[in-house]
Formats: structure tokens, sequence, C-alpha cells
């Protein structure tokens, strides 16, 4: 258990980006010793390759400048693109980042930079499934149905957590949040729409047909 000066001693002095500061942490745990081991899987100014199809710098090495790490996921095998890798979405940045399988002491990266900000993503896995939604602003969990094309990546997002989104929000340009599909390789991002009440998804998860959503 950390103390209370430990904790303080943890909290960076300075706003990312910095060099130094971990975007994502890899825990590994020794079961004899009962310990937890926390390393930094990469950092928030680590160089990583350009995914966007549509950008002249696509295929080449920039470097990163994460301000605000946030959600992430694994990609399922059945994704259109970065199957099995583990993705960081960046809120605030508009970017994902993505990391190979079985690379976890020297990872590559790849980043996909967005057309809006989000949240949590899902992946359609079935095109009967249910897609559910945290409405944090409406303190619901919603759920979504229907018939869910084939490969759809579905986004939460977050226009008033962008970086450049203004103090007072909702805001003309940005609207409260709403249901997305992501391209996965330009980066664009289209309003889904949907009917029934106002859907404006924080946190997000597919559920496919024959798997049971219980009480914890």
């Amino acid at each position: 258990m950390y103390s209370p000066a430990a904790r303080r001693s943890c909290t960076p002095s300075a706003a990312a980006p910095q060099a130094t500061y971990p975007a994502v942490y890899r825990v590994t745990f020794d079961a004899a010793k009962q310990l937890a081991s926390v390393k930094p899987l990469f950092l928030g100014e680590d160089f990583a390759k350009e995914a966007n199809l549509t950008r002249p710098q696509y295929g080449q090495m920039e470097h990163l400048y994460l301000t605000d790490p946030d959600s992430n996921e694994i990609v399922p095998h059945s994704g259109p693109r970065f199957a099995g890798d583990f993705m960081l979405t960046s809120q605030g940045d508009k970017e994902q980042i993505f990391v190979g399988p079985g690379l976890a002491f020297a990872p590559r990266l790849s980043v996909l930079r967005l057309s809006q900000s989000v949240d949590d993503t899902a992946w359609a896995r079935s095109p009967f499934g249910r897609l559910y939604g945290a409405d944090t602003s409406g303190d619901t969990v919603d759920v979504v149905t229907g018939r869910f094309p084939a490969h759809s990546i579905f986004v939460a997002v977050t226009p008033c957590d962008a970086n450049n989104a203004p103090a007072t929000c909702p805001a003309p340009g940005f609207p409260p949040n709403y249901l997305g599909s992501l391209n996965p390789w330009t980066g664009h991002i289209t309003r889904v729409p949907v009917r029934g009440p106002a859907f404006e998804p924080q946190g997000m998860v597919f559920i496919s047909p024959g798997w049971a959503v219980t009480p914890g």
C-alpha cells in the first residue's frame, strides 16, 4: 500500500507532454512472491509510424506528443485492421496508438489520427449483437440493437473532451457526445443515426449473441 507521501511523489509536476512520462504501463505478477512489477510500455513522446493512408506522412516515423492517454482495448482478431493489437486512445489529442502483439519489451507503435475526439471503441463481432453505452450526462446505461454492418468499428465521440474544445461546451462545432463509425484506414469518423432516446455514450462495449450480461 502506498503512503500519502508516496502517492504525491508519483504525481507529475509539469503538464504533459513530457518525454519521460509513460503513456501505458505494463504490469507483471510474480505469483510466488505475491509481487506486482510495474514498468512503462511506451512513453508519451516515443516515435510511432503514421497509419493514416490519406496523410502525406503515411508510413513515416513521427514523434508522439500525448497529453491525454485514456481508454484502451485489444483489437479483436475480426477487426478489419490492427487485429490483435493493443490500442490506446489519447482522447484530447484525437489519436489512437497501436502496439503489435508480442512486442511488449520493444514495442513498434502506429498512430492513427482521428477526425474527432473519442473515448471508448467497440468492434461489432456479430451482425446481431448489442452495443451497450454508458451515458454519463443522463446517468444511464443504454443499449443499441439492430443489424450491425460486418467489421464495423464504433466509437463514443466526445467533442467537448478535445484539447481544442471551448471552456463552455457543448458549443457551435462541439456538440454533445454521439455514436460514430470509424474508418481505420483514414481515421475519419461518421455520425451513426440511431432511433429512440438521445444516445450520448462515453464508455462502450459490444456483446455478441450468446454472451450473458449479468450483475456482478
